[in-house]
């Protein structure tokens, strides 16, 4: 691959990141916060392929959950073990744009 492609490359990669981390329907402390609480509330308990544990998150920290809810499932959290295999996953790859492959 010579120069120019490998900048196309960088340059379509970091609009990609941009635009997903765009759609973040929180704050990435926020996002960081849910993603531990969910995590570790699974580490203890177990995932029983609900979003109970994060549907607490979201009651104890009063953030309406539809837009939450609905960026969840969009990047594969369907239950709380998904949120952090799927989700959290997403969005370490996209919340820091200065780093691009």
């Amino acid at each position: 691959m010579n120069q120019l492609n490998r900048d196309r490359k960088k340059a379509w990669k970091t609009e990609q990141k941009v635009l997903a981390r765009n759609t973040f329907p929180l704050s990435d402390e926020l996002l960081e916060s849910l993603f531990k609480f969910v995590e570790t509330s699974v580490d203890a308990n177990g995932c029983d392929h609900s979003r109970r544990f994060t549907e607490k998150w979201l009651g104890l920290n009063k953030v309406s959950p539809e837009s939450v809810l609905r960026w969840l499932e969009s990047n594969g959290g369907f239950c709380d073990c998904e949120v952090i295999f799927n989700a959290m996953q997403h969005w370490r790859e996209n919340r820091d744009i200065t780093k691009t492959l």
